[in-house]
């Protein structure tokens, strides 16, 4: 018989640690003030999620609907997003945070940490003037 390897836990992620090639960290929306006590929005990493290890996938990756149905971008600008899949659940990640890998910022526009709480799935859209 074949030595299985049941699908989540800590061997089956040791097995794809190359897989998991991209650092990606979150970002979430923070309020400072200026010299002049103005309220000012910044972002700042989410506590205990920098440099997490992750695989940045390429392409449009649409919206899951109900039924498998998908949206994608009708827009003529080319709008480009990626599927970005981490090691671990991570719960506390939200549509209103921003991913940053490779020095730029991106806006998340889904998150879904699987039913075995293995690995946390997001979709992120490059973040551009008219969606800063």
């Amino acid at each position: 018989m074949p030595n299985v390897v049941p699908l989540g836990g800590a061997r089956y992620l040791a097995g794809l640690a190359g897989y998991f090639a991209s650092p990606i960290t979150i970002l979430r929306s923070t309020t400072t003030q200026d010299a002049y006590n103005a309220d000012v929005a910044a972002w700042a990493p989410l506590d205990g999620h920098s440099d997490l290890p992750a695989h940045v996938g390429t392409g449009d990756v649409g919206i899951r609907l109900k039924n498998q149905e998908f949206r994608t971008s009708q827009t003529v600008s080319e709008v480009q997003q990626r599927r970005v899949f981490i090691a671990g659940a991570y719960n506390e990640i939200e549509v209103t945070d921003r991913a940053r890998f490779e020095d730029e910022d991106w806006a998340i526009i889904s998150v879904v940490v699987d039913s075995t709480s293995t690995l946390t799935e997001l979709k992120i859209e490059r973040l551009t003037p008219g969606n800063l």
